[in-house]
């Protein structure tokens, strides 16, 4: 299997050497003298094995190393040196080499060394690779202009491995997705990702769960423990909902962020934080600040890089993109074919506001296609939607997202007030039976489904005649997308 070599050495004798043996092997090989011609070529030669000689005539091969490493997704390095020494071998290592290789190696073991950095480089790119495009974007679905926002800023982030990100939104919304991502779109993708969440940690225990103790620090600590972030090493952090931590352990988080250093309990030896940090919470902190639950300058040492994932009744048409996945992936799984949604399905989907987010609409989904056996997912398998359909609108509580108040405005979370969904297209006429939000009476489907259509009928093609045909001027005066007025036209007849 071949590789893309990048050879930085200043023997050019040695230099041409290795080239003739790693292209007689298939390899495209680059070489350079110098750190300086590998800092210019790098990008050009998209390395996945680099091979550096440790006494370079600009720079040592471990200062490059440190250099290069983050800009080079998944690329393997070994440090080659005619001089072999274990405390060089060992600070090579620590600082991310995969490998230290001595010159004067026999011909049969060097090559088996350079096969597994090949093999290494490959599962690595391959990881990377199907972090960044599994369901588009590691899971992040959906064209619309919210998604296309937060891919943006995700690129952005991604051109800095070490810089602390904070991720925020609703229950539901796919934070730890979000912090996947990004750590597959950085240089530290095939480190370690540790995901904590602090809401599931007796707060006794934290402060050991993060990092770690010694043997004897406590009573119950028959061993030493490595916490999470030790186990991190030089990869990714992850701290899940991190507004739910006492005072006494943002405190010592603090000076984690602040000063790269921990100890472990019953320790006076100070550890180096390696990890990149990512944290996440759906909480308001500029309240829980107010209210003396969260340290200000915590939350300002978190809030280098704010990424904001917008919750579904945001997403406009995402919803249905994402519904017909979850389905398809379902029926996958039990061997059926790729069912579809009936049209009441995506009506009562477009006007119900999802408060638990893409998580609800997943399961919600999951339920709904294995109470389906036939090819259409019809309304019946989605009792929540069911309701709405028959009128009942969902109390305004439902729209409060765990945010407890406003955001920060730094922030920009969205209104204080959430959006309300679009006004009903379909308006029950003063005969149909009352909603069961108004009566315990269980509604007559059948009766108000056959009003409700006569009035839909109706109103699509009011709002044709009045826009000469326009759709897209349609759908804006319904308070509608295009794709659900298509869709009604087709039920209808109507095109």
């Amino acid at each position: 299997m071949s590789a893309r070599f990048l050879v930085v050495d200043d023997d050019p004798v040695y230099a041409r050497t290795l080239r003739r043996t790693l292209e007689r092997g298939g390899h495209e090989v680059t070489t350079v003298g110098s750190a300086t011609e590998a800092r210019a070529r790098f990008d050009a030669a998209s390395p996945e094995v680099v091979i550096l000689d440790y006494q370079l005539p600009d720079a040592t091969g471990l200062d490059l190393l440190e250099e290069l490493r983050p800009k080079a997704t998944g690329a393997v390095f070994l440090l080659n040196t005619a001089y072999p020494d274990l405390s060089l071998a060992v600070d090579a290592i620590r600082r991310g080499a995969f490998d230290y290789v001595a010159k004067d190696l026999e011909p049969a073991e060097w090559t088996m060394r350079v096969e597994r950095a090949v093999d290494v480089a490959r599962l690595r790119r391959r990881v990377v690779e199907a972090g960044a495009t599994d369901g588009g974007d590691g899971g992040m679905l959906g064209e619309s202009a919210a998604m296309r926002r937060l891919r943006s800023r995700l690129d952005a982030l991604a051109k800095s491995d070490d810089t602390t990100a904070f991720v925020v939104g609703e229950t539901g919304t796919g934070k730890g997705v979000i912090a996947r991502l990004v750590h597959a779109k950085s240089g530290r993708a095939y480190e370690p990702f540790v995901a904590v969440d602090c809401t599931t940690i007796p707060a006794t225990l934290v402060e050991s769960e993060l990092f770690g103790h010694e043997k004897g620090a406590f009573s119950g600590a028959t061993h030493s423990k490595t916490g999470r972030v030790e186990a991190a090493a030089r990869g990714t952090l992850f701290l899940d909902e991190i507004g739910e931590l006492e005072l006494p352990m943002q405190a010592k988080l603090l000076r984690l962020l602040e000063e790269r250093e921990f100890t472990r309990v019953g320790s006076t030896k100070p550890r180096r934080l390696e990890a990149r940090i990512i944290a996440a919470t759906n909480r308001d902190l500029s309240r829980a600040v107010a209210e003396g639950r969260f340290r200000a300058d915590l939350r300002y040492r978190l809030e280098v890089f704010v990424v904001e994932v917008p919750p579904l009744r945001e997403r406009g048409d995402d919803i249905f993109l994402l519904a017909t996945h979850f389905a398809q992936e379902r029926a996958r799984t039990l061997g059926r074919d790729e069912p579809a949604f009936d049209a009441e399905v995506l009506e009562a989907m477009s006007r119900y506001p999802f408060p638990g987010n893409v998580r609800e609409l997943r399961n919600m989904v999951e339920q709904a296609v294995l109470l389906s056996p036939g090819d259409t997912i019809t309304l019946e398998a989605f009792p929540v939607l069911t309701k709405v359909a028959s009128g009942w609108e969902p109390p305004k509580s439902v729209f409060a997202p765990p945010m407890e108040s406003a955001p920060p405005p730094g922030l920009q979370l969205g209104d204080s007030q959430p959006p309300q969904p679009p006004a009903p297209l379909h308006r029950p006429p003063e005969s149909a039976p009352p909603s069961p939000a108004r009566a315990g009476a269980p509604p007559d489907l059948a009766a108000i489904r056959e009003a409700h259509a006569a009035e839909e009928k109706r109103r699509l093609v009011e709002a044709l005649e009045a826009t000469g045909g326009n759709v897209s001027a349609a759908a804006r005066q319904l308070g509608l997308s295009r794709y659900q007025v298509l869709r009604r036209l087709s039920k209808y007849g109507l095109r």
